[in-house]
């Protein structure tokens, strides 16, 4: 049992990255109904109850959003994954579903790449066929209209998916610096500044656009007029906050490759959502791809639980070489007090026997001059 439980804990990165996917899918599930928001506005007002909300976790838990270690980092951070949002939401607002998605998901890639170059993080053939059949399934469920030849293909502007490409990179890149900064900074403390940096960001860019585009700026981050609306902003805004303190913590604890990973599961969780609440007809290339990625996934894990396996027999070995030098060093050193020991005795004895011969002698000479 305890081997069972110390196990668990090992994977519990995992199950936080999986656990933040269930949230962030169900709030993108929520955010459908919301479609009508322009993307830079949607980000920034989803993201204004998430920031509240994490401010007051840090100050209920004790922690200091503005006092903290790593600033630099955490900044770039924050900063990346604010871009990354901004981009995802407009490529959806520009594109097909499916071609963000398949090319939103590309980002375990650059992730597993960039964790290798600059943390030194293993990333191995293993990764490497994971994440091919995480995105083979990817595309089979989201179905691209660039690879299955519809009628959107010659529709879109090529700037939105090099634009998608960005946002994946930029995804990656976010991750690698999450796994630099670790667990020193809380989860909570971290959010707070994404947060602040989405609505930032978000405003930025939604105020860019309109300017270009000669649109009234007035009308700028504009609250819905709708109390239903109202409501569905708040509610994605928490699973938002859920899905975003339990990403940051299981990246701390699990490799850039692993963690990007298990977030292919978001696609899965959604074509089953897909299936059962909107009623979409299920067809077989979608379950295969739901398959190659829950594949992918399952091999990621057992494939960690048999390094960590590996890992302790090898430290067994140590150990027990470890002990037997020390086992030899204490002999060596009992050996050598042993000869210490012979060799004081010798010497004692030595000593008694040259001064008894001395004895006799000054006896015989005292005998002698009698």
């Amino acid at each position: 049992m305890a081997n069972v439980r110390a196990r668990l804990v090992q994977h519990r990165g995992i199950a936080y990255v999986l656990l933040a996917g269930f949230f962030f899918t169900i709030g993108a599930a929520v955010s459908k109904a919301l479609k009508h928001i322009p993307s830079g506005e949607y980000s920034a007002i989803s993201t204004y109850h998430p920031f509240f909300m994490t401010i007051t976790m840090c100050y209920f838990v004790g922690y200091t959003p503005y006092n903290f270690c790593k600033k630099k980092r955490v900044f770039i951070y924050c900063s990346l994954r604010a871009v990354a949002f901004i981009i995802k939401i407009f490529s959806i607002s520009k594109m097909p579903l499916g071609d963000a998605s398949a090319i939103y998901f590309t980002s375990p890639i650059f992730a597993g790449i960039g964790a290798r170059i600059f943390l030194g993080e293993p990333w191995g053939i293993v990764h490497l066929i994971s994440t091919l059949l995480g995105l083979t399934g990817v595309v089979l469920i989201s179905k691209p209209s660039f690879l299955f030849n519809t009628d959107t293909a010659s529709e879109v502007n090529p700037l939105y998916p090099a634009l998608a490409v960005t946002g994946a990179v930029i995804l990656g890149a976010g991750i690698t610096v999450q796994r630099k900064i670790g667990k020193d900074v809380p989860a909570s403390v971290i959010a707070v500044h994404q947060n602040a940096l989405t609505i930032i960001y978000s405003l930025a860019f939604e105020y860019i656009v309109n300017a270009a585009t000669g649109k009234d700026l007035s009308k700028v981050l504009v609250a819905p007029a709708c109390y239903d609306e109202r409501l569905l902003l708040f509610v994605v805004g928490v699973l938002a906050v859920a899905g975003q303190v339990l990403f940051i913590r299981g990246v701390a604890l699990e490799s850039a490759a692993i963690s990007s990973l298990m977030r292919n599961m978001d696609t899965v969780l959604a074509y089953i959502i897909q299936v059962t609440y909107f009623k979409e007809k299920a067809e077989w290339l979608s379950l295969l791809g739901a398959f190659l990625i829950i594949t992918s996934t399952v091999i990621v894990i057992l494939y960690k639980s048999y390094m960590m396996k590996k890992s302790e027999k090898e430290a067994g070995k140590e150990d027990v070489v470890l002990e037997n030098v020390a086992s030899i060093n204490e002999q060596d050193a009992n050996l050598g007090d042993n000869i210490g020991d012979n060799g004081a005795t010798k010497k004692e004895h030595y000593q008694a026997d040259n001064g008894n011969y001395n004895g006799t002698v000054a006896v015989k000479n005292g005998v002698a001059k009698d």
